[in-house]
């Protein structure tokens, strides 16, 4: 019965209709009877491959349709060849290049964006999302699985989250979107409710960031590209599994012959995060904590949001090559079951959010002159977040509860109940001017002006809520950089410099109830320098190294607290670290195998480092005075045409903390390794295809991924009876996936597993996290 059913689905579901698919081209080039290295492929616009030492290339992820092949080689004349692409996988015919006398001229052609990243004299992951796309994953999610990258989150769906790149954690890491900040975005825009399927690839930037992301990130940064090719395309998934979860997204996009742009996307997401944990119990008749914990499920922490984006313009137009107007609207509900741990409980304490911003991009290639371009981008963000605390019950982790008396004033959570509301005011403009000349030369100018305000209320506060008075935050930051290319761009150096501007207009709380508040302007200036430097010693091996002297200024967020479970600490200061990178990236292609892996060691230097620390059911940031961090990271990878692939990768990260006086006294805590944060970690994938099968064009996909993260103690490792440290446990954690696609991925189906054997993960302060879940994604893929 199921399989007739299933044969009915597929002949009702799947008609043959117009198939826009992608493909893999795969060639040699040679020269006098032998394999040509280092000759340059392209296809049409920012694809391409350069050959290896046995002349073969390979293309991933080319449309169906018609192009032009380039091929060309310095010293050798190029070849043109008219292409038609229409299947999954094609052997191009052989290309054979003839020498020339004139060995001056050199054609650069171009190259698939994923390889210019990763070839920049950066130490920069770069990730492709597509293969991705038909897993219910978010951002946050593929990122745990990069060497270096460690994301701690409080709990299920849309819970608050940490992420660490080489020991640097919160705001000392950057995210972009499109090489915008996200600041201005909020919680209902946060990278751990964005699904993979609206996007592109991610790059991950470690230590030194190009000026062009124009932003004063301490230990590295993340741009998250959307999806920019300029075809039509639609696609559609929805997903639902354990706890209730339900996520849902669509991007579309359509482009007439004029260069008129229409892009929609959204994305919904909603659970109950009603998963069991391990909650210690109070015994109802003496009050007591139990000596043992009990197993209890979740409530109180369900989370749903919704985003919906909407742009319009134009694209290759003469006056602009992109122009486009745009709005984000968002809106988020999330239920607080604890603060910054879980001794505490609450049964009705939630937060609400909305955002309304309207967006403004513009870019221009050989704007007045030959090889100068403009990118420019504004943004206006209004914010609305209130927390509510108004209930007069005492909570348990069994959902039992006890009523307060009548005249109670405290909340759930806070000393006293709360409606508090504040808003944010963000405004956002950057612009990044870049000129190319004689090919070996590019400079870059980036400004980038941020203007922040908070202001707050609550009308049934006792006293003066926070933010009563807006409280303003000004930054800017000014770039410059040049690069140098030689070698036939075997050898890149980039150099730059940055400056960093910031005013706050704060209004601290008085040390006298009954005096007013008070305003106080601070105003802080830094400058930092750097460079980094690549040279492939052979066309599979490419050295790197890289060295920067940078400055983090303080957040508004980390100033000014949220006015429930973040405290303020109007007394940070910027931090400050020397940041060094040494490594290597190497790819060695066997017919149709390839073998790959990367190394990186990195040397840190922090001063008045930012840390998150937790007191009791709140928290605040604070300085810690300097540290120092080391570590290593090494993966390696192999796989077999798009068949088979497996990668292995881990993480040694060493952070000590180096501050040797306190108050004139010797720090007792002097080179102990920062508590509550991982040092070794590492993750495991396979992945095995089949070939496409059948009338219909089918595959089936396995996936299988595996987390492991050594022991870690919550405390300062010197403090303590080592016996009853509190420690959070080695875990492993293990993910499978199986995805049925059908009419060359037009139609897509996967079934996933988390945490498959059912161990006991935890995060931030051993807050537990999910235990094994289900999950059912339905993706369709259509463009042209």
């Amino acid at each position: 019965m199921v399989r007739s059913l299933f044969s009915l689905f597929v002949i009702l579901v799947f008609p043959l209709l117009a198939l826009a698919q992608e493909a893999t081209l795969e060639g040699t080039v040679n020269s006098n009877g032998k394999p040509l290295e280092f000759a340059r492929v392209s296809i049409g616009e920012g694809q391409g491959a350069i050959t290896d030492s046995n002349g073969y290339f390979q293309i991933m992820h080319v449309p169906y349709g018609k192009y032009t092949v380039r091929v060309t080689a310095t010293g050798f004349s190029g070849i043109e060849r008219e292409i038609l692409v229409d299947r999954e996988n094609m052997q191009l015919p052989g290309f054979i290049l003839e020498t020339i006398q004139d060995a001056g001229q050199v054609d650069v052609l171009g190259k698939s964006k994923n390889r210019e990243v990763k070839e920049e004299p950066f130490n920069v992951n770069a990730i492709d999302l597509k293969p991705l796309q038909n897993l219910n994953l978010t951002v946050t999610d593929v990122l745990n699985t990069t060497t270096g990258v460690r994301v701690r989150q409080n709990g299920g769906l849309g819970s608050d989250f940490t992420f660490s790149l080489n020991g640097f954690t919160g705001k000392q890491v950057r995210f972009f979107i499109d090489g915008l900040p996200t600041d201005y975005l909020g919680n209902t825009f946060s990278l751990n409710i964005v699904p993979v399927s609206i996007l592109d690839r991610v790059e991950v930037y470690k230590g030194v960031v190009p000026v062009n992301l124009g932003s004063d990130a301490l230990g590295g940064a993340v741009n998250i590209i959307t999806k920019t090719t300029a075809r039509d395309f639609l696609d559609v998934s929805y997903g639902f599994g354990s706890f209730n979860t339900h996520q849902a997204s669509a991007v579309a996009r359509h482009t007439t012959k004029n260069g008129f742009m229409i892009n929609v996307s959204g994305f919904y997401n909603y659970s109950d995060n009603n998963y069991k944990i391990d909650a210690y119990l109070y015994d109802k008749q003496t009050g007591k904590k139990d000596e043992e914990p009990t197993e209890v499920r979740r409530f109180n922490d369900a989370f749903q949001s919704s985003t919906g984006i909407f742009e319009v313009g134009f694209v290759n137009k003469r006056f602009a090559d992109r122009l486009l107007i745009g709005l984000i609207a968002s809106q988020s509900y999330k239920e607080v079951q604890q603060g910054a741990n879980m001794t505490k409980v609450a049964g009705h304490v939630h937060r609400t959010e909305r955002s309304l911003i309207p967006t403004l991009k513009y870019s221009k290639n050989d704007l007045l002159t030959k090889g100068l371009s403009l990118n420019l981008s504004a943004i206006y963000s209004d914010r609305k977040a209130m927390t509510v605390d108004t209930s007069s019950r005492t909570y348990d982790w069994d959902g039992s509860y006890t009523q307060k008396a009548v005249y109670a004033t405290s909340g759930e959570l806070n000393w006293y109940k709360t409606l508090f509301t504040f808003n944010d005011e963000t405004a956002l403009t950057t612009a990044t001017l870049e000129y190319k000349k004689w090919k070996h030369h590019t400079f870059t100018l980036n400004n980038t002006f941020t203007w922040f305000q908070r202001q707050g209320e609550d009308t049934i506060s006792y006293s003066e809520p926070p933010f009563s008075d807006p409280n303003v935050l000004k930054k800017n930051f000014l770039g410059l950089s040049y690069k140098l290319s030689l070698f036939d761009n075997r050898w890149e150096t980039t150099v730059f410099g940055k400056s960093f501007f910031m005013e706050s207009v704060l209004y601290r709380d008085p040390e006298n109830e009954y005096d007013p508040l008070y305003r106080d302007v601070n105003s802080q200036s830094y400058r930092g320098y750097g460079v980094a430097s690549s040279f492939f010693l052979f066309p599979t091996l490419q050295l790197k190294a890289s060295y920067e002297d940078a400055y983090r200024l303080p957040e508004g967020y980390e100033l000014f607290g949220d006015g429930l479970l973040l405290k303020s600490n109007y007394d940070l200061v910027a931090e400050h670290s020397r940041n060094f990178n040494v490594g290597f990236i190497a790819s060695k292609r066997f017919g149709k195998n390839r073998l790959r892996g990367e190394f990186n060691f990195l040397y840190r230097l922090p001063e008045n480092m930012i840390r998150l620390v937790a007191s009791g059911v709140t928290s605040q940031y604070e300085n810690l005075n300097s540290s120092l961090v080391t570590g290593y990271e090494a993966a390696v990878g192999y796989d077999y045409k798009q068949l088979f692939g497996f990668e292995v990768n881990a993480t040694y990260q060493n952070m000590l903390n180096t501050n040797q006086l306190v108050n004139g006294a010797k720090d007792p805590l002097y080179l102990d390794r920062l508590p509550n944060i991982p040092y070794l970690f590492g993750n495991a994938s396979l992945v095995v295809n089949t070939p496409y099968f059948g009338r219909l064009k089918q595959k089936v996909s396995f996936r299988w991924s595996t987390l492991y993260v050594e022991e870690f103690y919550l405390k300062w490792p010197s403090q303590g009876n080592k016996d009853y440290k509190n420690i959070i446990p080695r875990q492993v954690a293990h993910s499978v996936a199986v995805t049925y696609s059908a009419v060359s991925g037009k139609y897509n189906v996967t079934l996933a597993c988390n945490n498959l054997l059912d161990a006991k993960l935890y995060d931030n302060f051993r807050i537990q996290k999910p235990g094994r879940s289900f999950n059912l994604k339905i993706r369709y893929f259509i463009s042209k």
